[in-house]
């Protein structure tokens, strides 16, 4: 079963997305802070992280760098999320892709979110990434 580590510090929206995700099949694990969700990464080994862009103490952004920069960290995919970002701004992210592998702009639809899971890791119980 594929692993995603959603970090997010609102708990409702937290909650949605672990759910959701379980629900079609992975194991998921939360993180509140920027802090926790790379402590969370080393614990955890997830296959995809799910990370908010605005995070206590660690921003997002600050969490997929420090990730990416470790051999182990630097192959698992990052979706950031945000409500802040303009269009222009989004452009902007995903043309860096040494830093993300995707951004997503709040609010997003759920099977969006779904696609771009299953585009970077596969189904729940695949063995590689969706062709």
């Amino acid at each position: 079963m594929k692993k995603i580590l959603v970090v997010e510090d609102d708990p409702v929206n937290l909650q949605i997305l672990s759910d959701f995700l379980a629900a079609h099949g992975y194991a998921t694990r939360g993180a509140a802070t920027g802090p926790e969700g790379v402590a969370s990464f080393w614990k955890e080994r997830p296959d995809l992280m799910l990370v908010d862009v605005q995070l206590p103490r660690k921003n997002g952004f600050e969490v997929c760098f420090e990730i990416k920069r470790t051999p182990e960290g630097e192959k698992v995919p990052v979706l950031l999320m945000s409500a802040v970002y303009s269009p222009r701004d989004e452009q902007d992210r995903l043309a860096a892709p040494s830093l993300a592998s995707g951004y997503l702009a709040k609010p997003f639809d759920l099977s969006e979110l779904l696609a771009r899971v299953r585009g970077l890791i596969g189904d729940a119980g695949a063995a590689g990434p969706a062709a």
